[in-house]
C-alpha cells in the first residue's frame, strides 16, 4: 500500500491500493461517517436510455463489504460531491475499489498515532506453503487475509520399483514447475515445503535449477494434501519465515494466553467487556483483536477502537489477526479480543468475566 498522509491536521490521506492485503488493511482504516473520494461509474440516464459512465464521487461511508480473497472492497454511502449535471449529491452509490485503486479518505476522527501502529500491526504476509507425499499434494497462499487452496492432486506412482524413480523424477519436475508458475504469479514473498522423507528436498533444488532468486525452505510433515498444510502452519520453518508478521505475534500471545489462563487467571482477560474494563485500569500489556472487531459498523467497533487508542497511549502491545487463520478462528471462540495484563486484576470481582 502506497499511503499519504496529505493533511495531518485533519487526517487526509491518500492511499493506492497494490495487493489484495492492502483491500484488508483499507477495511481496517475506513469507519462510519468518514469521507471517500474515488473514480468511480454509475448508471445515468441520458434521453432515451442509460449509460455506466466513469466520474469521481465522494460518499460519506455508512458500510463496506470485503469478502477475503474477493479482489474488491465494497464502500456503500451518500454521495456529497459529484458533478453537478448528473444529479447525483444525497443519492446512495457504492466504490468499488480494487487492486490498483487510487482514494482520498477524510478520516471523521483522526489519530495519527494509532493510524501508523494499525499500518505497523498489519504488515503483510505472502507465503507458498506445499504439502506433498507419494499420494497427494496440496498448495496454499497464506496472506494477512488468511489461508487460500490454490491447487490440490492425487498422485498414483508405481507400487513396483520399476518405473517408480522415473514416475517420481517427473512428478518433481512437474511441481517444481508449478510451484514457480504460482509464486511469479502471487509474488510470493518464500515457499514452504513440507513432506516426508527427501521429497521435499528434490523439489526444492528442482525449483532452484528454474529459479534460483526464489527462496525456498522446507521442512518434514508427516503428509501431503490439506492434512500436510495444516501441519506446516503449526511447524518451526512456518514460524521463522513469518516471525514478524501479525500471524506469528497473535500465536505467541495467543501460546502466553492460553499458559496464563491455566496459571493465574487474573493475569489475562477475554471478551469486550473484560478487556474493556481491565484496559481502562491501564492493566493491559498485550491486546489480540480478531480483525472482525474494527470491520464491523457498529457500537463494537467504536468500543474496540478506544481500548486500543488507550492500550498503545499506555505503551501497551496491540496486534489484529484475521478471522480466517488458526489463531483468529481460537480468538473468536473467546470473544474476539483478549488481553495479556501487567498485573493481577479479579475481573469477577470487578464485574467483568
Amino acid at each position: 500500500m502506497r499511503l499519504e498522509v496529505l493533511d495531518k491536521k485533519h487526517g487526509v490521506i491518500r492511499v493506492r491500493v497494490d495487493s489484495d492485503d492492502d483491500l484488508w488493511l483499507l477495511s481496517l482504516l475506513l469507519a462510519p461517517g468518514d469521507v471517500i473520494k474515488a473514480l468511480t461509474t454509475r448508471d445515468i440516464s441520458l434521453g432515451n436510455e442509460k449509460r455506466r459512465i466513469p466520474m469521481v464521487l465522494t460518499l460519506r461511508v455508512e458500510r463496506l463489504e470485503f469478502q477475503p480473497f474477493t479482489n474488491k472492497l465494497r464502500v456503500h454511502g451518500i454521495v456529497v460531491e459529484g458533478p453537478d449535471r448528473y444529479g447525483v449529491i444525497g443519492s446512495h452509490h457504492t466504490i468499488s475499489v480494487g487492486v490498483g485503486s487510487e482514494v482520498t479518505i477524510f478520516k471523521n476522527e483522526w489519530d495519527e498515532r494509532i493510524l501508523e501502529e494499525l499500518i505497523d500491526i498489519t504488515k503483510p504476509v505472502n507465503i507458498l506453503l506445499v504439502a506433498v507425499d507419494f499420494d497427494e499434494y496440496s498448495i496454499a497462499l497464506l496472506q494477512m487475509q488468511g489461508l487460500k487452496f490454490i491447487d490440490d492432486k492425487n498422485i498414483s506412482l508405481p507400487v513396483s520399483d520399476e518405473g517408480f524413480e522415473e514416475e517420481k523424477k517427473n512428478l518433481v519436475e512437474e511441481l517444481a514447475k508449478k510451484i514457480v508458475d504460482i509464486a511469479r504469479r502471487y509474488n510470493v514473498d518464500a515457499v514452504v515445503i513440507g513432506s516426508p522423507g527427501n521429497l521435499k528436498n528434490e523439489i526444492k533444488d528442482a525449483i532452484e535449477g528454474i529459479d534460483k532468486s526464489l527462496k525456498v525452505y522446507v521442512d518434514t510433515v508427516a503428509n501431503g494434501g490439506y492434512a500436510g498444510i495444516r501441519e506446516l502452519l503449526s511447524r518451526g520453518v512456518v514460524g521463522s519465515v513469518i516471525r514478524d508478521s501479525a500471524i506469528s505475534k497473535a500465536t505467541e500471545v495467543l501460546d502466553e494466553f492460553d499458559k496464563l489462563l491455566v496459571k493465574d487467571t487474573n493475569m489475562v482477560a477475554y471478551g469486550i467487556d473484560s478487556v474493556e474494563m481491565a484496559t481502562r485500569m491501564g492493566a493491559v500489556k498485550k491486546l489480540l483483536i480478531v480483525d472482525e472487531m474494527l470491520s464491523s459498523f457498529d457500537e463494537t467497533r467504536k468500543r474496540v477502537e478506544s481500548m486500543l487508542k488507550e492500550v498503545i497511549n499506555k505503551s501497551g502491545s496491540v496486534v489484529i489477526v484475521p478471522s480466517g487463520t488458526p489463531v483468529g478462528e481460537r480468538v473468536k471462540m473467546l470473544g474476539g479480543v483478549i488481553a495479556v495484563l501487567r498485573y493481577p486484576l479479579d475481573l469477577s470481582q470487578l464485574g467483568g468475566m
